[in-house]
């Protein structure tokens, strides 16, 4: 009997993509149906069922408990029974009426075999099962060909059941594909399919004419798989019909979209072949779908061609960049109407990448007709445009192994591991949920092929906000599986007995699709969904992605940066010395891949500007068909990271995007950076791997380490800060939650321990370590527990000390220099001290008294040996002259003159004043020039050296020299006891007779004296002098006692009227007056003896006569009276 007959295929290009896809698309069915009242299935029971017209259906209903959840990764669905038919399981009511599930989980029943579907429980149920009727085995008549006569009607019975069983994570499994199933054991049948997987990666997936007939593709093949099942005949035409095209294959699997391939005729024969198979076995809708595809590349008018004619003429040749596309960035300030009539009259159509928005604004997409490179350096060119560049495409960063277990959670050495190589996740989850209550949510963003939030274990985790700018509608759903296993890693519940668990209970998702279903994007999507993301309070986007440099991502990548969002990227899977972007840029965390043996993985990029290293290959996490997949790729590595970069956001909010990347670099492990089983693969003579440190800490291969959860977490937790650290430092300072016990270490070397004290600072004495060193800073406290890595770093020279004067007197050096340092004080090559400086940097330096003038040289010398330059110390002079030697000076003098230190000058001031000034000669000697001064004058001379030090003064008083003048004596006479008279004020008097002094005193202070002496006689002969305080004794003033002693009155001889003298006797030399009633009659001198005769005219008798003497001296004696007496002869 005949079966029936089953799909076709519609064109060359749909040959392809049959087969292509290695991600299950999500699957509906043509039609809506409705759901009777579904029966309950119970684990363990098997029911029975009957059917006995095609086209029935019967649907069951399966209702987990928690217990079967908790016990079992999937439901085994078995349906047994001898009918054409098939089995359907849905995840939900609604995708059960709209018969939307996997291809995965429909299976088919034909000549007796049973069915079986393992669907994991990865959502909330109730999950509803649909067993459809296809009927027995006739020809589409309905006729027995044997007899002629219709076919007697058909019942079927059937039994349908399920078990719990527990499956490891699995690799990823394609759908059910119509090629496969042709080529299944077929000698050429292995090499076909890999052709076509290298035409579907490396050609349909880079344009958007390809991933349009990948969707068709998805759309008609549950109807041909349905058929190719139960038409053994149609599986062999489609075989024979690719094994005819096989060269074809095999050269656009070469070469792409250059491929130089002309299509024979009988390649012709089988294209048209296989295209009326598909088109008698699809649904009318779907088959003016491909009709209008063939139409489009002219499928039946092939022959002759070259295929890189053909895929050109239908769009479907590519390069790196979109060829229909350029972003254009204007420059502040600028409007897109000026780049807007500039590309209308090239014949572009231009608009704003995102209009009225205060970032991309000013971004604007040109459709191109030609040459993109040339028009974006065209308008590159323009004085408005900040630049130009044409629109890259981009691609997920994964690739698929299959393997076991979350290994990177928890690392026991399971399947060959290595014990701990993991980012310890059970330590982190204690720490986080000791203080759960405390932490706050935390937005991720996944840029990527959306998320299906379907999934039991994201239950309450994908925000609402999402947006899809591949379809531009706010539905951001999977349609690839990549950025679904990307969230699970990240977000996927903890203990909900579901799948698997996610690291971040904390995150919230916010699904951004910018990946469509064959996993690429362009730049300006990518763009608009880190933008998405930040404007969405997004704290960390996570990209797992890569491509070429692109500079309107690079503008969103620092517009994200600016708003404090930490962006992790991929570096892509190429095992190359180029980390792919965006993860090259200096705005993410760029993160490489390892293994379950701790090893950097073989195919993870790695070269400058690789930050960290992460879990990577063979990990587990959840697909749309909630299936737990392993896949490989540093796309598995980077949500790894933002996990753990949004619990470090969740304790403390205001950390930065450089905070972040410090954390995580600093906590990170060491790994080994060579795969031993891979090792040739990274050879190359000029570049040799592993590639040589660059860094203290750092190797290209797998930047700072692999990511340690726990310790990046505790550190934050800990509030840890550790100070920079150079080869000079004896101490490791910084601060940490108060009691936290740290130890520094070197290798498995303590160096030092300690505890931070209540105000949280610690500070670790060690011994001083060489610069590059790598330290390990071990802190703990609690449930946490941090291992920071400390880069010795090199200290500096220490700057030349700054030195105070040094000077002759001094027996220290002293001034600052850098603090821990050692000072040494040389004079030429002798060191004449040395001591440290205090923790303020100042020193001081014992030394002897040195010479004024002597050079000194002072440095400082770090605890590392490095020798600042030398501070050059001139001794000073601060020994000041001895006071100068000053010869007396006088009143008289108009001149000082003296001794002191050779050249000093010589400085003479009265009362502060300055009146002289002169240089000391080379021996000392000095004269300064003055102006006469007052006797007792003071002056005041000091001696200044050369370094301006100044002597103490020498006090000198103006002598007096100048004698005072001769007194000036009153008359003396015989009769005084003093001498009286007048002399210089103060001075003493001093009289004398004959050299003797006879009498002395002081004048007062108007110069008058009175000298007390015994009398003299007159005519005696006085000297006075008078002499001044000074000594000065005047010139000696001579007086002659005064006779103020009258004569005697004189003896006067008898004088008679006939003598014509007087005679007698009076005092020596005196002089006697005669006298007669007044009248002198006569006068004359008495002689040496007193004897005098003095002529008078004869007198008459009894003429009274009075005769005295008077002495030299004026005295007059008394009156000696005569009476002339008569004489007669």
């Amino acid at each position: 009997m005949n079966k029936r007959v089953l799909g076709k295929f519609a064109t060359l290009v749909l040959i392809f993509s049959l087969f292509v896809s290695m991600f299950q698309p999500f699957a509906a069915r043509a039609g809506s149906i409705l759901l009777d009242e579904p029966i309950q299935l119970e684990k363990g029971q098997m029911i029975e069922g009957e059917f006995n017209q095609p086209g029935q259906v019967q649907w069951y209903k399966v209702a987990p408990s928690q217990g079967e959840i908790a016990k079992d990764t999937h439901m085994r669905i078995k349906l047994k029974g001898s009918f054409e038919g098939s089995v359907s399981v849905y995840t939900n009511s609604d995708r059960a009426q709209k018969d939307e599930t996997f291809d995965a989980y429909r299976a088919y029943i034909s000549s007796g075999e049973p069915a079986q579907i393992d669907m994991p429980l990865a959502w909330t149920g109730p999950y509803y099962i649909k067993v459809e009727f296809y009927g027995g085995y006739y020809d589409e008549m309905g006729i027995d060909p044997e007899t002629g006569e219709p076919y007697e009607p058909f019942n079927a019975t059937y039994q349908i059941g399920y078990e719990g069983v527990n499956l490891p994570p699995g690799a990823i499994t394609g759908e059910a594909c119509p090629v496969e199933l042709s080529t299944k054991n077929k000698t050429s049948g292995a090499e076909i399919l890999s052709q076509l997987r290298s035409v579907r990666n490396n050609l349909l997936s880079k344009t958007e004419q390809g991933k349009q007939l990948s969707s068709l593709y998805y759309k008609m093949t549950p109807f041909l798989v349905t058929k190719m099942v139960l038409d053994k005949n149609i599986r062999e035409t489609v075989y024979k019909d690719l094994v005819q095209l096989k060269p074809l294959f095999k050269d656009v699997a070469a070469n792409s979209d250059q491929s130089s391939y002309r299509f024979t005729p009988d390649d012709q024969k089988a294209i048209n072949e296989l295209y009326e198979i598909v088109l008698k076995n699809v649904p009318e809708h779907v088959k003016v779908e491909i009709e209008k595809k063939a139409k489009e590349i002219g499928l039946l008018k092939l022959a002759d061609q070259k295929v890189a004619d053909v895929l050109k003429k239908s769009n479907l040749a590519f390069s790196n960049s979109d060829p229909d596309r350029i972003i254009v960035k204007l420059k502040n300030g600028k409007t897109v109407s000026g780049i807007q009539q500039k590309a209308k009259s090239l014949g572009l159509s231009a608009a704003s990448l995102k209009s009225n928005d205060p970032v991309l604004g000013n971004t604007v997409v040109l459709k191109a007709n030609g040459n993109v490179q040339a028009l974006a350096n065209h308008f590159a060119k323009m004085p408005d445009v900040e630049y130009a560049e044409p629109v890259h495409k981009y691609q997920k960063q994964s690739v698929d192994i299959q393997y076991r277990h979350q290994w990177s959670l928890e690392n026991t050495g399971q399947e060959f591991g290595k014990s701990g190589a993991d980012i310890n996740y059970s330590k982190l989850q204690q720490l986080v949920n000791s203080n759960s209550s405390n932490l706050k949510e935390v937005l991720i963003a996944v840029v990527d092929t959306g998320v299906d939030d379907t999934l039991a274990d994201f239950e309450g985790k994908i925000s609402s906000e999402g947006y899809d700018f591949v379809n531009r509608d706010k539905d951001p759903y999977d349609d690839e599986g990549h950025g679904t296993h990307v969230t699970g890693i990240i977000a996927a519940a903890a203990d909900n007995n579901y799948s698997i668990a996610g690291i971040n209970q904390k995150a919230k998702i916010l699904p951004v699709k910018v990946l469509d279903a064959s996993g690429s994007g362009d730049s300006d999507q990518i763009a608009l969904g880190i933008k998405y993301a930040v404007d969405h309070g997004a704290k960390v986007i996570n990209l797992s992605l890569g491509g070429a440099k692109s500079r309107v991502i690079e503008d969103m990548l620092k517009f994200a940066a600016s708003k404090n969002v930490t962006v992790v990227a991929a570096t892509g899977n190429d095992g190359s010395m180029d980390v792919s972007y965006p993860a090259s840029s200096d705005k993410t965390i760029a993160v490489g891949a390892t293994g379950r043996l701790d090893i950097v993985s073989d195919y993870s990029n790695y070269g400058e500007g690789l930050d960290i290293v992460a879990p990577g290959t063979e990990i587990p996490s959840l697909l749309p068909d909630g299936s737990v997949t392993f896949l490989s790729g540093t796309s598995m590595a980077a949500p790894h990271v933002s996990a753990v970069a949004g619990l470090l956001l969740a304790q403390n909010p205001r950390l930065t995007p450089d905070d972040i990347k410090t954390i995580l670099t600093n906590t990170a492990d060491n790994v080994a950076v060579e795969d031993t089983n891979n090792s040739n693969e990274y050879f190359d003579p000029e570049f040799p791997y592993p590639i040589s440190p660059t860094k203290p800490g750092y190797d290209n291969a797998s930047g700072w380490g692999r990511l340690n959860a726990w310790s990046a977490v505790s550190a934050v937790r800990l509030n840890l800060t550790v100070n920079n650290l150079t080869d000079n430092d004896k101490k490791v300072t910084g601060t940490a939650t108060k009691g936290t016990q740290i130890e520094v270490r070197n290798g498995d070397t303590l160096l030092g321990k300690g505890t931070s004290a209540a105000d949280g600072k610690f500070s670790v004495t060690i011994k001083p370590q060489m610069v590059n060193q790598v330290l390990h800073f071990v802190a703990k406290n609690g449930k946490s527990e941090s291992t920071v890595k400390i880069i010795v770093k090199d200290s500096p020279i220490p700057e030349t000390p700054f030195v105070n004067p040094v000077s002759n007197l001094d027996e220290v050096v002293t001034g600052e220099a850098a603090a821990g340092t050692t000072v040494r004080v040389n004079s030429k090559s002798t060191v004449l001290g040395a001591a440290e400086t205090d923790a303020n940097g100042h020193f001081k330096v014992q030394i002897k008294k040195q010479k004024e003038e002597t050079p000194l040289l002072v440095t400082a010398t770090s605890v590392s040996g490095k020798e600042s330059i030398a501070a050059n110390v001139i001794v000073l002079d601060k020994i000041p002259p001895a006071a100068p030697k000053v010869a007396a000076v006088s009143e008289r003098d108009q001149a000082l003159t003296g001794t002191t230190e050779a050249n000093a000058s010589v400085t003479v001031k009265n009362n502060g004043k300055t009146i002289g000034e002169a240089k000391a000669d080379t021996k000392g000697k000095f004269k300064v020039a003055i102006k006469k001064q007052k006797a007792g004058t003071v002056l005041t001379l000091t001696a200044k050296d050369a370094a301006g030090n100044i002597s103490k003064a020498v006090k000198v008083v103006v002598m007096d020299k100048t004698p005072p003048a001769a007194p000036k004596v009153n008359a003396v006479t015989d009769q005084q006891k003093a001498v009286t008279g007048k002399t210089e004020a103060n001075a003493t008097v001093t009289v004398k007779t004959n050299g003797k002094t006879i009498g002395e005193g002081k004048a007062d202070a108007k110069g008058n004296f009175k000298i007390a002496i015994k009398k003299q006689k007159a005519g005696t002969a006085l000297a006075l002098t008078a002499k001044d305080a000074a000594g000065n004794i005047s010139k000696a003033v001579k007086v002659v006692v005064m006779d103020k002693t009258p004569p005697a009155a004189p003896k006067v001889n008898a004088v008679t009227n006939q003598q014509k003298a007087v005679t007698g006797k009076t005092e020596a030399n005196a002089t006697v007056t005669v006298k007669t009633n007044g009248k002198t009659i006569g006068e004359g001198k008495a002689d040496a003896k007193g004897n005098f005769k003095i002529a008078i005219k004869k007198q008459k008798a009894g003429t009274v006569l009075t005769v005295t003497a008077k002495d030299a001296g004026g005295n007059i004696s008394k009156a000696t009276k005569v009476t002339v007496k008569n004489s007669k002869k």
